[in-house]
């Protein structure tokens, strides 16, 4: 066989998982966030039972997952002889055809068969008959289904290159695509379904409706103790410098736009007892490892600076604030805490900051207080990450964490100096033309980027000091741009801002990998710029004939994924609640 496509991308949680997310039992706790085909079954992730089998049948496995479920997959890959580069980021899957053809653009396999199967089913051994019919039933295009109550429901699809060749027409028009039911479509393009005799033997698994209950019942023994309080939940999303960055280190000006496609939430669970307890985050801060080979490829990928570290952090510093402060706190309740996020790690999006910031604000609420301003509450999340860890940050991240939506930032020395922060205001997110944000699948570490400008910058080098105050004035122009509803004016803003920064930090520092994405946005009239220290751009399209930006930046996104970055369209967060 040649290769088999699992579908892992779907956006919408099934009951199952939203059921688990919703449970607080110390069981359920830690599969927050993971997909069902990645719940252990037993004692292993469902999808592991199959995989063996499949891995003698096919030359090459392929699995789609979407930006909000990479990190479980390729966590499950490390763990499970998978190789990484084989799992694909679609960044946000709009249904299985542009899953499909974005796998054969991207790896270029279009001229083979390919099986696709959803990545929820469940194999055991009175399964071996499927497996044996996709293995022979190479020869044709077909849609193979069993009867369920007389519905039909789908296992696999089989799809010769001919068929293959057919798909990309239906991912021509983005702005139509959320309307169509893909499933629906691929059903109806395919006239041959194979429906067999036999109902798999988990097929119940698969059922978007499975509930908690079932699930315990039938593949699990118990779901731990329950929670007797109600949790408190925050959320802190990520964010897009839109100008002016860096220069929010350097006493200069940004403006920056919180946007709702990815996000970082601390769940904090109220305790009857005064302790409290740290709970690991199974995918950031694994504790559990299935060999040692597994482990050490995840220190590799990750290194050895945790998520925890950012809570106890925050603790401290809260703590320490408002003892000094004379905030009384009822320490005489202790509460158990984690965090969930999605947001990708090291393209500067600002995820350390989201946790931080998710976290203070579920301490402001768990203690009742409500004494401390928005600007300080900015300045003290910077502090956690700058004093207590010594992480090169600067302000912008924290104040658009705080007030959300679109704000202009203005942290004149004099100014941040008396007060301890800067001058904010919060403009209307409606003036912010449409933007898209790509990044690469697997970074390194974004603190490199600053290399020696905060050095020379500390010395009073003319040159950086000039570079800050440039930054600071495209932003007061970008400012006017909007309230001008100028976008081309915006757009070429955003190109000085990239060009100075790459003058300003040298070719070396910003990367190859980066230049490219630029380079990419500029050859389909787009513009591009860093959104925060690298790894990732955000750009507008900046064309002069409206009929072309559809396919404009549909060719864009086809380019960018086939170098292996991810794409994704932005959508803003008016505000942080």
């Amino acid at each position: 066989m040649d290769s088999l496509i699992i579908l892992a991308s779907a956006s919408r949680p099934t009951c199952l998982e939203t059921q688990i997310k919703n449970t607080y039992s110390t069981q359920c706790l830690q599969w927050h966030g993971l997909p069902k085909a990645l719940l252990p079954v037993s004692g292993k992730p469902a999808m592991t039972w199959w995989l063996d089998e499949a891995k003698t049948l096919f030359k090459n496995i392929y699995i789609v997952t979407n930006a909000h479920n990479y990190k479980n997959y390729e966590r499950w890959a490390t763990g499970h002889d998978f190789p990484k580069d084989n799992i694909l980021n679609c960044g946000f899957s709009t249904g299985p055809i542009s899953d499909i053809t974005f796998v054969h653009r991207v790896k270029d396999c279009r001229d083979g068969v390919s099986t696709i199967m959803m990545a929820d089913f469940l194999y055991n051994n009175d399964d071996a008959w499927m497996l044996s019919l996709l293995k022979t039933s190479q020869d044709k295009t077909a849609l193979y289904c069993f009867k369920d109550e007389q519905e039909k429901r789908m296992i696999s699809v089989v799809l010769q290159p001919n068929a293959l060749g057919a798909l990309p027409s239906y991912v021509s028009n983005l702005n139509e695509w959320s309307t169509i039911d893909q499933e629906k479509e691929l059903a109806m393009m395919i006239s041959d379904h194979v429906v067999v005799d036999e109902k798999p033997a988990a097929a119940r698994f698969m059922d978007e409706d499975l509930s908690l209950e079932e699930y315990l019942a039938n593949w699990l023994d118990d779901a731990g103790t329950p929670c007797a309080m109600d949790p408190i939940h925050v959320k802190a999303y990520a964010r897009v410098g839109l100008m002016g960055n860096p220069s929010d280190g350097f006493y200069g000006k940004t403006m920056s736009l919180l946007i709702s496609n990815f996000w970082a939430e601390v769940t904090l669970l109220p305790q009857p007892t005064t302790e409290i307890t740290i709970m690991s985050n199974p995918v950031a801060d694994p504790r559990r490892f299935s060999t040692i080979a597994s482990l050490a490829a995840i220190c590799q990928e990750d290194g050895y600076d945790n998520g925890d570290r950012l809570l106890l952090a925050c603790c401290k510093v809260f703590y320490t604030y408002c003892r000094d402060h004379d905030i009384e706190l009822n320490t005489q309740q202790g509460f158990k805490v984690m965090f969930d996020t999605n947001i990708p790690r090291q393209v500067g999006l600002a995820g350390s900051s989201a946790i931080i910031t998710a976290f203070w604000k579920a301490l402001i609420q768990f203690y009742n207080v409500t004494s401390i301003p928005l600007e300080e509450q900015a300045s003290l999340v910077l502090s956690v990450e700058q004093n207590e860890l010594g992480i090169a940050a600067g302000l912008q991240d924290r104040v658009i964490q705080a007030y959300g939506g679109l704000v202009y930032m203005d942290f004149e020395k004099d100014y941040m100096e008396k007060h301890q922060h800067g001058k904010y205001e919060q403009l209307d997110i409606s003036l912010v033309p449409p933007l898209f944000l790509a990044h690469v699948a697997h970074p390194e570490d974004s603190g490199k980027v600053h290399s020696t400008v905060k050095q020379r910058f500390l010395a009073n080098d003319p040159e950086i000091i000039d570079a800050m105050k440039t930054f600071a004035s495209f932003t007061d122009k970008a400012r006017q741009a909007l309230y001008d509803h100028n976008h081309h004016e915006f757009a070429q803003l955003m190109t000085a801002n990239f060009e100075q920064r790459r003058k300003t930090y040298g070719d070396a520092v910003v990367g190859a990998v980066n230049l490219r994405m630029v380079e990419l946005a500029r050859q389909h009239r787009c513009v591009a710029k860093f959104p925060g220290s690298g790894g990732a751009i955000v750009g507008m399209w900046d064309g002069e004939d409206e009929s072309t930006r559809t396919i404009d930046m549909l060719n864009l996104r086809h380019a960018l994924e086939k170098e292996g970055y991810v794409f994704v369209n932005i959508i803003p967060k008016d505000s942080q609640s």
